[in-house]
């Protein structure tokens, strides 16, 4: 699956909640845990990780890799499998030399545009308010996804040039608010 995403960090939820609600149903709120494993040194941000995101009595398994970037929008090929147990795949990984390099906490609320097309509020710790509009799609589909993701974005009234190119980790990472 191909996610095709653009992030603006925001001040005022509330304000977006109701634009939001005009486009879009709600779905749900949670909170989402995620834990970052990468094999690189930690002197440096690592280019590649996979996140741990522990949802009810299942675990979910993600590593994204990204395709392009453009007008502020992403596209990022996501892989992505659960298990029930953890700790037979923490310590195969450990035993490979992953190491934990982060943990994130979000608070979301998702909102659905239609089935593989949302829009969420989050809010990340240590962060704030963020605003994500998210489809995904096929590979063959990228250049409509973009466009469907642009639309919403200006629906909203959100100008491109305040879309925000870097991921949570880097921007935590940034801050040095990691581990």
């Amino acid at each position: 699956m191909i996610e095709v995403e653009g992030k603006v960090k925001i001040s005022d939820p509330a304000f977006f909640r109701e634009k939001i609600k005009k486009l879009a149903k709600f779905k749900k709120k949670e909170i989402k845990i995620d834990d970052y494993y990468t094999l690189e040194n930690l002197n440096h941000y690592p280019k590649k990780s996979l996140r741990i995101r522990k949802k009810g009595s299942i675990y979910e398994i993600n590593f994204k890799q990204s395709l392009s970037f453009k007008n502020g929008i992403h596209a990022k090929d996501e892989h992505e499998f659960t298990l029930k147990s953890i700790n037979p795949f923490l310590n195969l990984i450990k035993e490979f030399g992953f190491k934990h390099w982060l943990k994130k906490e979000k608070i979301t609320e998702l909102f659905e545009i239609s089935k593989n097309f949302h829009i969420e509020l989050n809010h990340v710790k240590e962060l704030g308010w963020f605003l994500e509009i998210e489809y995904l799609s096929s590979k063959d589909q990228i250049n409509s996804a973009r466009m469907q993701v642009s639309n919403i974005i200006k629906k909203l009234g959100i100008k491109q040039n305040d879309l925000v190119k870097e991921g949570y980790t880097k921007i935590l990472w940034n801050k040095k608010l990691y581990k």
